[in-house]
């Protein structure tokens, strides 16, 4: 069975070569050539751990995965600290993105030949070859106008060796993918394929007038939007143009603390936690805009069920019970901020708003710092983001 075939009919069905360029970039860019013989999927074993696919073992199951146009392909776990080659446990630290999410990000960009593009974290160098092909450097074309960046230095050796063997030779760098790359600034676009949380100054900074920012944006509170900012000057501005949930860049990535301060106070909640938490992805992303610095985790089920809520620095906890939450010991406070309080707030005011979708939403970054937005600029949210914030064990 030829899977390519039919990812490529499902792609066209789907919209996904709505950019010209993208369909024949689709046929000259071989997947299978920047995916390993062996990744993990997401189904585990009875021990918890991801299956290996392996492509010596079940060639046909292998093509199937690479070729599905829905998932990603796990290349690393655990930022590579695991010697295992069969199944393991743990985090994903790579992976190869789903098809569909790779070409709706790449018309999002609206790339055209001649661009010069900054591609923050190359991994196997698959969606650096596409690329290659949307700037007009095809195999074999040199390298010209793309710079492509990856911080692990072993992936970084792969996806440069795939992009070779393909017949690629863009600029490869293995550096810090939010620190921008200079030497061959200033770029007309910038694609990141990590999810970050504040939009790093040198990414504008190395822009042309009028150049586009593509990246996945988290906040601590909920993953998974995708934003687009056009760069006029020293600002950077836009909204969020749909979902797309990717892994941290590693100098983003959250550290909780899961032990509250020591000092503590009893309250009701004003709400049922049900009408707030959890209702669908949209509403919790949307919430997340109003509430940047704030994580939150669910343990116990049933009676037992309860969610935790703790800021950006780990001085203020909340912990919040479902069951019988309008007793006046529901809501257990610690520290100066009652974050239940606040996280009841922000969605009294986007149900206010009129539960507005959270395509509505933007972020402008100025010489100021970062400023959440409801349909324009100047209708900001309150607050004002700065440079994350991780919270110390």
């Amino acid at each position: 069975m030829n899977y390519r075939d039919i990812a490529r009919q499902e792609l066209e069905a789907m919209g996904a070569f709505r950019s010209p360029w993208l369909r024949a970039a689709f046929d000259a860019v071989d997947r299978e050539a920047f995916v390993p013989d062996a990744f993990w999927g997401y189904d585990t074993d009875d021990r918890g751990r991801h299956v290996v696919i392996d492509r010596a073992v079940d060639e046909d199951v292998w093509r199937r995965a690479v070729w599905n146009t829905h998932r990603s392909l796990i290349t690393q776990m655990n930022d590579g600290d695991t010697a295992e080659q069969g199944p393991v446990a743990g985090d994903f630290s790579s992976s190869i993105s789903a098809l569909d999410i790779v070409f709706e990000k790449l018309n999002r960009l609206a790339v055209e030949p001649g661009h010069r593009v900054l591609h923050i974290g190359t991994a196997s160098g698959y969606d650096s070859a596409l690329l290659s092909e949307g700037v007009g450097i095809g195999s074999g074309s040199g390298s010209g106008s793309l710079t492509t960046v990856e911080f692990d230095p072993v992936l970084a050796a792969v996806g440069a060796e795939n992009l070779r063997g393909a017949g690629y030779t863009p600029t490869t760098v293995c550096g810090d993918g939010l620190e921008g790359w200079a030497a061959t600034a200033p770029y007309d676009r910038v694609i990141s394929t990590a999810a970050v949380r504040s939009v790093p100054r040198q990414w504008r900074e190395q822009c042309n007038d009028g150049a586009v920012v593509l990246v996945p944006f988290n906040t601590l509170y909920a993953r998974g939007g995708l934003l687009r900012l056009r760069v006029r000057g020293r600002v950077a501005s836009g909204q969020f143009v749909g979902g797309a949930c990717y892994m941290w860049v590693r100098g983003h990535r959250p550290v909780h603390r899961l032990a509250p301060p020591e000092d503590s106070r009893k309250t009701a909640s004003p709400i049922d936690p049900t009408e707030v938490l959890g209702r669908d992805w949209a509403q919790d992303f949307a919430l997340g805009l109003y509430l940047p610095d704030m994580s939150l985790s669910h343990r116990g089920e049933g009676e037992d069920k309860q969610v935790q809520l703790w800021d950006g620095t780990g001085t203020s906890v909340a912990i919040v019970d479902y069951d019988e939450w309008w007793r006046g010991d529901a809501v257990t406070v610690y520290g100066d901020r009652n974050l239940w309080n606040e996280v009841v707030d922000a969605y009294s005011a986007w149900r206010l708003a009129g539960q507005p979708h959270y395509t509505r939403f933007g972020l402008t970054c100025d010489e100021e710092g970062e400023h959440f937005w409801l349909d324009h600029p100047k209708a900001r949210l309150p607050g004002r983001r700065g440079v994350p914030q991780t919270v110390e064990v």
